[in-house]
Formats: structure tokens, sequence, C-alpha cells
């Protein structure tokens, strides 16, 4: 018999502020945890709030035949690039009476055991906090910083949106090697042999390491329909779905992801070169419940969240640009162009037929 109460009384409401200080760390957590599909690509960087400038190193240090007593400059290249988080909070009203006949059974893959006998208010705080999860999914390819906004995609950019702008900057070109230009629209007929191209075109430091492609999975999809097109003695329903793009020495693995659905820039790096920071194990972090209604409650919990690349040097990523189709253009209609045709509110000899 579930033990969520319709009435909020003291008793009941001091309940459920303790259990959130309890089980703060654990409501924390949770909505990076169920965000885990996108973030898993990318590498943590924990305990930051603000900023942080994030190093790439390339040493020239190097070995020449002996003399005892030429000395070389070790001649380290180190590049820059800032990680700076956000502040983000949710207040969320809920009412414990709406889930008094939910079947609250919460086997979470992110949790395992830890809820297994959890009391039902545990569960649906719990339940609360792990919606969010998929909007910081998104927020990290798509997000763009507006302080005034309402949504998780508006605390921090996202990678796609600090691409774009590097795009703009000139820091991401194709003169720099780190940007491919494609060359026509993607379609079932033509992405596997134009993915191929643009692994030929990867820095050869880039080329020999293990990538992963992000792109939506219509691109996905394509590339399986013009990989059976191009490769015709593929047994049927066997290798359909390629995990890597040919060429690439099994070394460039497709992901398609949901939240790049729609965008028309593509990449190929490490998990190493994509970063989000967090702050969560934090004094300034709290989950806090308040009475806000005779049936009502209110749960406030905040974070700090940032996305970036560690470098955008061309031994390390690479972007496609992708060619999207030109709309049809619309001609614009003559005076005149109607002469000798029925006038408006006039009908033809064969359209008053019809309506006998």
């Amino acid at each position: 018999m579930s033990d969520v109460k319709i009435r909020i009384s003291d008793d009941e409401l001091q309940k459920y502020k303790d259990l959130a200080v309890q089980w703060s760390p654990v409501y924390q957590r949770l909505p990076i945890a169920v965000a885990g599909d996108v973030l898993k690509f990318f590498t943590p960087v924990n305990k930051l709030r603000g900023k942080r400038r994030m190093p790439s190193i390339y040493g020239k240090s190097q070995f020449k035949p002996f003399n005892k007593t030429k000395t070389s400059d070790a001649n380290v290249d180190i590049s820059w690039r800032e990680l700076e988080t956000f502040h983000g909070n949710v207040i969320e009203t809920f009412a414990p009476v709406d889930y008094v006949d939910f079947p609250l059974g919460y086997n979470s893959k992110y949790l395992g055991e830890a809820l297994k006998n959890a009391p039902q208010a545990v569960l649906i705080m719990s339940e609360l906090t792990a919606s969010r999860g998929q909007f910081i999914a998104q927020a990290a390819i798509t997000g763009k910083r507006n302080p005034a906004g309402e949504t998780t995609e508006d605390i921090a950019d996202g990678v796609i949106t600090i691409a774009k702008a590097e795009i703009e900057a000139g820091n991401i070109s194709v003169a720099n090697g780190n940007l491919f230009e494609m060359p026509e629209v993607l379609d079932d007929t033509n992405t596997c042999d134009l993915l191929k191209k643009f692994v030929f075109s990867m820095d050869p430091f880039l080329r020999k390491t293990e990538n992963f492609l992000f792109c939506a999975p219509e691109v996905v999809d394509m590339y399986n329909e013009s990989y059976l097109l191009t490769h015709h003695d593929v047994p049927y329903n066997k290798e359909y779905e390629q995990p890597y793009v040919e060429g690439s020495s099994r070394k460039l693995t497709l992901v398609g992801l949901p939240q790049l659905a729609g965008t028309d820039i593509l990449f190929a790096t490490q998990k190493k070169n994509l970063l989000y920071g967090t702050w969560l194990e934090s004094d300034q972090n709290y989950v806090d419940i308040i009475r806000a209604g005779h049936y009502e409650m209110s749960m406030c919990s905040d974070m700090w969240l940032g996305f970036n690349f560690r470098t955008l040097d061309k031994r390390v990523i690479k972007f496609i640009k992708l060619k999207t189709a030109a709309a049809a253009p619309v001609t614009p209609e003559k005076p005149g162009d109607n002469q000798g045709g029925a006038q408006e509110g006039e009908q033809t000899g064969e359209q008053q037929g019809q309506g006998e």
C-alpha cells in the first residue's frame, strides 16, 4: 500500500524536507546520469564553478645527433581554451496526491539497487529530478547561452553553438584543415562515398586515431542505405548496419545522436576533446522542499553546467559543414497571367457541369 499522504501535514512536510537533505547527492547526480547517452562521449571536469583554462600541449622537443655542447629549446606549443560553467536552477511544484495510485517501482539503470527499498517520497522526487537529464543532453549539443531564458538549453552554449561561432570567427575553416565542406547534399545513394571523402581529407594524425563521427540518426540511416548500393556483395541482413566509415581502418565510428537532428554541423573527435563542467558536490548546491499549497510542495535544486572543446587542432578534431538543399525558387505571378482564363469567382463550363 502506498505511503503517499494526500494531506500535507507538518510531519509530512518535514519528512520530505529530511529526505531531500538525505538523498540530495543522488538528486544532484541523477540528471547527469540520465544525460549519459550523450555525456558518456564527454570528459567530465568536476568541481568547476566559473572559468578554467584547459591546455592542449604539443611538444617539439626531440633528440638529435650527439653533441655535448649544443642545446636546443623545448619548443612546446600550448594552446588554451576556456571552459566555463553557469549557474542554473529549477523550482518545481508537485502534488504527492497525484502519485497515490501511481505504480512507482524505480528500476533505474542509473541507480541500481540504491532506491530498491526507498520510501515513496524518495521515488517521487527521483522521478522529478531524473526527467531533467534529457534536457541536459540536448543542451550539451545545441544549448545557446541566454541568461534571461527559461530552459536548460539557455544555461550554456552547447558544442554545435560553439562550433558555429568558431566557424564565423575563422578558427574552424578549410584553410586551417579542421573543416570539410560537403560538396553534395547527403542522401540514400551518396552518403557512403561522401563520408569516405571526408575520411581521406582528415589530417594523418587524426586519421590514425580512434574517433567518433557525431551526426544525426538520419545520417547513419543514409550511410547504411548507400553502403548497400556500393557494396553489392554484402549478405542481406547480416552486415547492413555498419558501425565504421569505410576507408577509416575501423577507426571512425558512426554515432547517431537524436540531439543532432536538424543540425548542419557534424564533427569527428575523441572523448578527451569534449568537455563538460559541473559543480555538484558543494555547500552551494542543495535540494530544498517548502509548502506551496494545501496539496502541493515546491522542490528547489540548482547546479552549474558548461561545455567546450579542449582544442580545435586539425590533429584532434575535424568538422563537416553539410550542404543543404536549395529552396525551390518562387516565380512571382505577372499581371495578365490569368487572362483568357476564368476570372475570380467565375466558374468554367467544366466546373459548372460538375456542380450540376
